[in-house]
């Protein structure tokens, strides 16, 4: 977090001072990693905030719904940016004027990306490291290429720097148009992937003894989290209480599973019946 926060005021001031739209758009990656960390923390803390009554499910998809908001405002952002470029190249603007200090400037946040991507990357046995050394190693190729487009715009033409700030934009913008598209579809229920599917079949077959077969099994995403919904069929004679106690044990072990959220166990005694759900006829 503090060498985000040194990056962006190290390219803050070499973009101002330079006038250069590739800066700025590295400049606009550097303050939209900073506002996404932002945004993830408050989410995060109000996911953990808990209110059953007011919402009995409790509040993950928070954390979804607050990356989708990050990646529209990113996108407007790349928009933007490639909105003034455009206008640059038709105004006919002048080269950037790109002196030592923010080259300086630029090149010591590189070092300490560099520093960090090299570091998160030996800790990659961790997910949220190797996340984090992805990161860090796209910005690194974002802000180098940026100051090159820049160093080239003053050094050759013009236009390369603002030609250099498009393809930045469009590059934030394909990728958070990406995450989004992935995001909303998490949030609207897109079903676990089959491998997840066969292991809660397999868990739920082989629970008990007096567990005959899976009628159905399904899990879907409400957010990041797993919902998993299991029918299973046991013995018309199986008493209630049996058949209660089998089942809350297959729910607590399915809750168990990473990333499930909530189960829900249905026992049947056959297989030939309608669709309970009425949304499913």
């Amino acid at each position: 977090m503090a060498v985000n926060i040194m990056l962006f005021v190290l390219q803050l001031y070499a973009a101002i001072a330079t006038s250069s739209l590739s800066l700025f758009a590295t400049m606009s990656d550097s303050f939209m990693d900073l506002l996404s960390t932002a945004i993830l923390l408050f989410a995060g803390k109000a996911a953990n905030a808990k209110n059953i009554l007011q919402y009995p499910t409790g509040k993950s998809r928070v954390e979804t719904a607050g990356i989708i908001v990050f990646s529209s405002l990113m996108t407007t952002v790349s928009i933007q940016l490639i909105v003034e470029a455009i206008r640059t190249i038709i105004a006919k603007g002048e080269n950037s004027k790109v002196t030592w200090l923010p080259i300086l400037f630029i090149i010591i946040g590189l070092a300490s990306k560099a520093i960090l991507s090299i570091y998160c990357w030996t800790q990659r046995q961790f997910p949220a490291a190797r996340i984090l050394a992805q990161d860090h190693r796209n910005d690194l190729v974002i802000n180098s290429f940026g100051l090159v487009m820049s160093l080239l715009g003053t050094k050759i033409v013009w236009w390369i720097d603002p030609l250099g700030a498009i393809i930045i934009a469009l590059f934030i913008c394909r990728s958070w148009t990406s995450t989004a598209y992935e995001q909303i579809k998490l949030i609207v229920g897109k079903s676990a992937d089959p491998g997840f599917l066969q292991r809660a079949t397999y868990i739920a077959l082989t629970h008990h003894p007096k567990v005959l077969q899976v009628d159905t099994c399904r899990a879907y995403h409400a957010g990041a989290n797993l919902f998993v919904e299991v029918d299973i069929v046991m013995d018309r004679e199986t008493p209630l209480w049996e058949s209660h106690d089998i089942g809350e044990s297959l729910q607590i072990k399915l809750e168990k599973l990473a990333n499930v959220e909530r189960a829900f166990v249905h026992v049947d005694y056959e297989t030939s019946h309608r669709p309970e759900h009425q949304k499913e006829e």
